[in-house]
């Protein structure tokens, strides 16, 4: 795919395309998303082979649905919702072994700038030590609010939860990311220099 900017117009095209067929139309629209997709799946499962696997089902189901998006409304939550199904649906199926977070802070996405990434790696090793000891509820509703920079509207449809659980699990995520990162900082954890524990 070309360098140019994913603008929403281009998108929309690139929609109406797909739900006529057209199957290049469909690898543009992937080719924009599937990093973030890949991130997302990392961050929430911490295990490089659901990730894969759930992206990879998550975009044969997009493919399959297409027609049944409504034109107009945002991707990303639509696809967020679908992955999220997936990780849910793999979890229940099998364990794979685990990866550290350093993957998915590597992993890059086409919408971020390079001012954001530089202030992104500052603040990654404090951010990946506190991830590991959160629920993955708690993941989940992080990733998509700061990662992903979703609404809480947004994450609410991108996981079927009501917008009241999702600010409740925001709230005691948030105040439980707080809490690893201030005990890391007062004990001078391992975990700073990206050891397990």
């Amino acid at each position: 795919m070309a360098e140019d900017i994913f603008t929403a117009s281009i998108e929309r095209e690139a929609i109406l395309r797909c739900q006529q067929g057209d199957r290049e139309a469909f690898r543009r629209v992937l080719d924009f998303h599937g990093d973030h997709l890949y991130r997302t799946a990392l961050l929430i499962t911490r295990d490089a082979g659901r990730a894969e696997e759930a992206v990879q089902e998550t975009l044969i189901r997009a493919w399959k649905k297409i027609r049944t998006f409504k034109v107009g409304r945002p991707l990303r939550p639509w696809l967020n919702r679908m992955l999220i199904n997936c990780i849910s649906n793999l979890s229940s199926r099998k364990q794979l072994s685990r990866v550290s977070e350093e993957m998915a802070f590597g992993v890059s996405d086409p919408g971020v700038g390079p001012e954001q990434s530089a202030l992104n790696s500052e603040t990654s090793i404090m951010l990946q030590v506190a991830l590991r000891t959160l629920s993955v509820e708690h993941r989940t509703v992080l990733v998509l609010r700061f990662f992903n920079d979703l609404s809480v509207p947004e994450i609410a449809k991108s996981t079927g939860w009501r917008e009241g659980t999702v600010k409740s699990r925001l709230h005691r995520a948030t105040a439980a990311l707080r809490d690893a990162v201030a005990a890391s900082e007062s004990t001078g954890s391992p975990l700073l220099s990206g050891e397990e524990a």
